[in-house]
């Protein structure tokens, strides 16, 4: 099979997350004499997403000076995706000085900068060798920022207009410098991670193939003998480090809430116990890659999320699939931006009572005696109570008024009497999409007598006009 067939089908696999199967494909395709940039990157990306960090980094350098080399239209395209690929990698590592270094090389390549640049990024320390860059320098990083090209390439644009064709690759690396410096921010004065080891071009590998990837497909596959397969060593408690047991995750927020997803391979819903604490989350069990034989009890099917802030546990909930764990976690004070979400310790860390949002987070006392429960799932929305109607948040000084009993037993305020539309509408815009739905229903159908804000009491039925207080609706006739 020619080389770039089997490139094809790596590339396929890669895009279908077979990591295993790209990897094999991508090796069978370089391994036969060709060092395409394109290839390597791709091998580079299987092997970041098989927890390979060192070999990532070996085919990315490999990559950056193959395109180097060849001077072709896609040079620039590869070096910037190099440069990210570099940065993601060494973030894995713990080495978030020389993460930021090469993100920040790769959003100078998307603006059109000279190649051979003497630009000064990793010269940003102090005297001591620390890197200096912070959080907010990087947000306000945008000068430069360039618009959308023609084409793509930098050629077709000249150097200074802003037109570089690279405006996605810029924005996903300006993006993924926010996680890097936040976590940055947060290391002890004097860690390792705060120092500069990096250069921006990266040494030139002896070979196409690190020695340890060699290893690491001798460790999958064994050879045969004699006597039989060879089987591979028990891997053991304990004997994988924290830093290899982590997950990778991902999130974004608005001014209530912060979405997490939290990725990892075969993850069984039915058996998942979720803890909301008002400082973290605590995830059990997870299958572990790295560690095979983790299973319900071990320490290393427990992951603790320390939450970069405060959450609401009883407005926070979750969902799950065989690949990835989504949290939507309630900020406890809505409008307050996150830098970031969480740091991951492995196993059941004391963080202080938690708050349990589900019978799931119950956990029986030691004079108890353990009581056999079926399969563990998010709790269903607590079913809406008839006696007590929606309670909507106020500025009155008499705490929350409940509208729909306005007029029985009380008096609205002045302040509250003032501009009822307008409250209406600060409860609407800031209502999520389900509530908005809810209250457009409810309004309209009861021909403007009832508001509601609960989607699973008013989405499947008709919203009747409310006729309390002498008021007789009249249809409209022609």
């Amino acid at each position: 099979m020619s080389a770039i067939t089997l490139a094809q089908q790596g590339i396929e696999a890669l895009d279908k997350r077979d990591y295993a199967d790209a990897l094999a494909l991508l090796d069978k395709a370089i391994n036969q004499g060709t060092n395409s940039p394109a290839w390597l990157l791709a091998r580079a990306q299987a092997h970041y997403q098989l927890k390979d960090y060192e070999a990532t980094l070996s085919d990315t350098a490999l990559a950056y000076h193959s395109a180097f080399e060849r001077a072709n239209g896609d040079t620039r395209r590869h070096l910037i995706t190099a440069q990210y690929r570099r940065s993601t990698a060494y973030f894995q590592l713990g080495r978030y000085a020389d993460s930021d270094c090469c993100a920040k090389w790769s959003m100078l390549l998307a603006e059109g900068r000279p190649v051979s640049e003497n630009d000064g990024v990793e010269k940003k320390v102090d005297e001591a060798g620390r890197y200096t860059v912070t959080y907010e320098e990087g947000l306000a990083d945008k000068e430069n920022q360039p618009n959308y090209g023609l084409g793509g390439h930098a050629s077709q644009s000249p150097a200074g207009l802003g037109e570089t064709g690279f405006k996605r690759e810029w924005a996903r690396a300006y993006t993924w410098r926010s996680q890097v410096l936040a976590r940055l921010q947060a290391l002890p004065i004097d860690d390792p991670g705060r120092f500069v080891n990096v250069t921006k071009i990266p040494p030139k590998p002896d070979t196409k193939k690190p020695a340890k990837t060699v290893e690491k497909k001798i460790e999958r596959a064994p050879p045969a003998s004699p006597g039989g397969p060879v089987e591979k060593p028990p891997v053991t408690p304990g004997s994988v480090p924290d830093e290899k047991l982590k997950l990778r995750s991902d999130f974004y927020q608005s001014n209530q809430d912060v979405t997490v997803s939290v990725f990892c391979k075969n993850i069984k819903k039915e058996d998942l116990v979720i803890e909301f604490g008002e400082n973290h989350v605590r995830i059990s069990p997870l299958p572990r890659e790295e560690a095979p034989y983790v299973k319900p009890g071990d320490r290393e099917a427990t992951s603790t999320f320390i939450l970069a802030d405060t959450i609401d546990p009883s407005g926070s909930s979750w969902t799950a699939t065989p690949r990835k764990v989504e949290l939507k976690l309630k900020k406890a004070v809505p409008g307050h931006k996150w830098r970031a979400w969480a740091e991951e310790k492995i196993g059941s860390v004391d963080v202080g009572a938690a708050t349990p949002t589900s019978t799931s987070d119950a956990q029986p006392s030691a004079a108890q005696a353990p009581v056999a429960a079926p399969a563990l799932a998010p709790a269903p929305a607590p079913a809406p109570v008839a006696a007590q109607a929606p309670v909507y948040p106020t500025s009155s000084k008499k705490g929350p008024k409940n509208w729909e009993k306005m007029g029985e037993d009380e008096v609205a305020d002045d302040d509250e009497a003032g501009d009822v539309n307008a409250f209406f509408k600060k409860i609407f815009k800031s209502g999520t999409p389900e509530q908005q739905r809810a209250m457009m229903k409810s309004f309209t159908e009861s021909n403007g007598t009832a508001l509601s804000t609960d989607w699973d009491d008013v989405g499947s039925r008709k919203v009747e006009t409310v006729t309390d207080g002498g008021f007789v609706p009249k249809k409209f006739e022609s």
